[in-house]
């Protein structure tokens, strides 16, 4: 069982810790009710009478206890739909995924699943007689003050996370985060840094082709495991895909080379890869940089008109390429504890990045000057205090926005501000 495909299905998933929660709250009604029988009784004379009750009572205070959490529910499952729409028509359909797997939202779904099912089953399996004294209907009612509290908590962060400089705020923080732990620019090693005799030996057509089970894209590439299977069987693997990466069935997505007479398990590899109907935000850095892009260009269409989003959202991308030109070493490499050569992979050039966060808005805002020079400033927060080899692609982008510009049709002032803005990146760059 490949358990990190799992995980990143059950993280990515809506229903996985409401189901938790509920399993928890069955275990609690189980516990609570041992106790009622068990010790409570004898603890009558003990505890005060405020914190018992008998069946009867119990069975009065549940039933709107039960209806309260669930119209609770109901409107959280209200509010997160008005969310969900507004995201998919106002921002962008790919920014759906970051509040459904959002973990406070998930969190209160499961209080609210939790306190439900302990006040159902406790009050079936209540008997309605007067005499027995009980003490689950005190855990009830505080679990009912906990789902009210996370209920005023829930429409507060609803109405947070609808703010569209909120969402865009928290984009970026997580692609700043991708970038800090992004495998193929910390674990491995650049070409240069190892022998490169056992590259002109991994010819084509030695290798073992292996291809895609199934259709989808590719969302995680553990690189670590992949080089324990190939340590285990003295094997070379390289990559013919990246995360983010389309593939179909029959897709070739990897190339195995064996020594010897070692075996390689093809099921077990493509097992490691995980596979899904969309991309996800785990590894695909580039897909984080396009829920920005997606959220500018809805803000420039002519339905929206909204220029300064737009901006904010550039300036938000030439923060995510200046951290990814700092730290970009890209590593192709990767070796086992005896430094045996294990898997290839091949890396997105810093361009790439680059030309795929602004190529778009380039197009679609090139009769903005506000959008056009809000491009600009972007590639000078990507250019500050980069290496030349940045600095080189950056300057190349810039060249290519200038030609989208008929700078003799602009007016005047328009046309001033657009090169003093130029000649700052150039200066940037120099």
């Amino acid at each position: 069982m490949n358990y990190s495909k799992t995980l990143v299905n059950l993280r990515n998933s809506f229903w996985f810790l409401p189901v938790v929660y509920g399993l928890i709250s069955l275990a609690v009604v189980g516990l609570s009710t041992w106790i009622d029988f068990m010790y409570v009784s004898q603890l009558q004379g003990t505890l005060p009478k405020l914190f018992l009750a008998t069946e009867k009572l119990a069975q009065s205070l549940y039933a709107p206890l039960v209806t309260a959490i669930l119209t609770m529910t109901t409107i959280s499952f209200s509010s997160i739909m008005v969310v969900l729409t507004t995201y998919s028509s106002q921002f962008s359909p790919r920014t759906l995924q970051d509040f459904i797997s959002d973990r406070f939202t998930q969190h209160v779904l499961g209080v609210f699943v939790a306190g439900f099912v302990f006040a159902l089953v406790n009050m079936l399996l209540l008997t309605g007689k007067d005499s027995r004294i009980i003490l689950s209907p005190l855990l009830t009612v505080i679990l009912a003050i906990t789902c009210l509290l996370f209920f005023i908590l829930f429409i507060h962060h609803s109405a947070t996370f609808v703010q569209v400089n909120n969402l865009i705020e928290k984009i970026t923080r997580r692609s700043l985060y991708i970038v800090e732990k992004k495998s193929e620019l910390y674990e491995g090693e650049t070409f240069e840094k190892w022998d490169r005799w056992e590259e002109s030996e991994l010819r084509e057509e030695d290798g073992m082709p292996i291809y895609s089970h199934k259709m989808g894209y590719i969302q995680q590439i553990p690189y670590s495991k992949l080089v324990d299977i190939a340590t285990q069987n003295e094997s070379i693997i390289r990559l013919n895909s990246d995360v983010g990466n389309y593939v179909k069935e029959g897709s070739r997505i990897a190339t195995v080379w064996m020594k010897g007479s070692s075996t390689f398990s093809a099921d077990n590899f493509l097992n490691s890869i995980a596979i899904g109907t969309e991309r996800i935000n785990d590894q695909d850095l580039e897909f984080s940089i396009q829920k920005l892009v997606d959220i500018a260009l809805r803000a420039i269409s002519p339905s929206v008109n909204d220029p300064h989003t737009a901006v904010n959202c550039t300036n938000r991308i030439g923060t995510i390429l200046s951290k990814i030109g700092h730290t970009y070493d890209p590593k192709e490499a990767f070796f086992d504890k005896e430094r045996n050569l294990r898997v290839l992979s091949t890396p997105k050039p810093f361009f790439q990045y680059l030309y795929k966060s602004f190529y778009q808005i380039r197009h679609y805002g090139k009769d903005d000057v506000s959008m056009l020079n809000g491009i600009l400033d972007a590639l000078i927060l990507t250019a500050g205090g980069q290496r030349k080899e940045i600095k080189a692609d950056v300057q190349r982008f810039h060249q290519y926005l200038l030609t989208s510009i008929d700078l003799n049709e602009l007016p005047d002032l328009d046309r001033e501000f657009l090169l003093h803005t130029s000649e700052v990146l150039n200066d940037v760059c120099k």
